[in-house]
């Protein structure tokens, strides 16, 4: 759901009005210009004299920094990206697990040997934590030739 709608139906990158795989100093770039442009100070005089500009100026503004606040933010950009993201919790539930994985994933440095994780040793690694592990799996390596059913009775 990259780029998907908001609340609303908007996405998070229209109110910016940046494409979904824009850079971070592009994404910093729009905020800043639609911030100045928007921002309810600076919209306070040019507003009908009954005050409905200046708050149409607050609202749009308020978009923008929410919109700002979660794509600037690479684990809640990537949470939005995938769908996962909810504003309203602001990562409550399936987001809030999502992005302990994403925090964990940007903190595991480089291994012993210097290099990073490969994604096998990832995949594995997910695998290992939330999908059940067989039977199999609880038993060490064959290497002295025990049969399954020697197991078995190894453990009675």
């Amino acid at each position: 759901m990259a780029g998907g709608g908001g609340k609303n139906g908007v996405s998070l990158y229209a109110v910016l009005g940046v494409a979904s795989d824009c850079s971070d100093a592009d994404l910093r770039s729009a905020y800043r210009k639609l911030a100045m442009k928007w921002h309810p100070d600076k919209c306070a005089g040019a507003g009908s004299s009954g005050g409905g500009g200046a708050d149409a100026a607050k609202a749009r503004f308020q978009k923008i920094q929410g919109a700002y606040a979660v794509l600037s933010d690479p684990n809640k950009r990537i949470l939005y990206d995938v769908g996962a993201y909810d504003s309203d919790g602001d990562d409550d539930g399936a987001g809030e697990i999502l992005g302990d994985i994403l925090d964990a994933m940007n903190q595991n440095g480089p291994s012993e040997n210097g290099k990073g994780e490969s994604l096998e040793d990832m995949q594995r690694q997910f695998e290992e934590l939330f999908l059940r592990p067989s039977p199999s799996s609880f038993y060490p390596p064959d290497d002295a030739g025990k049969s399954a059913s020697r197991r078995r009775a190894a453990r009675k």
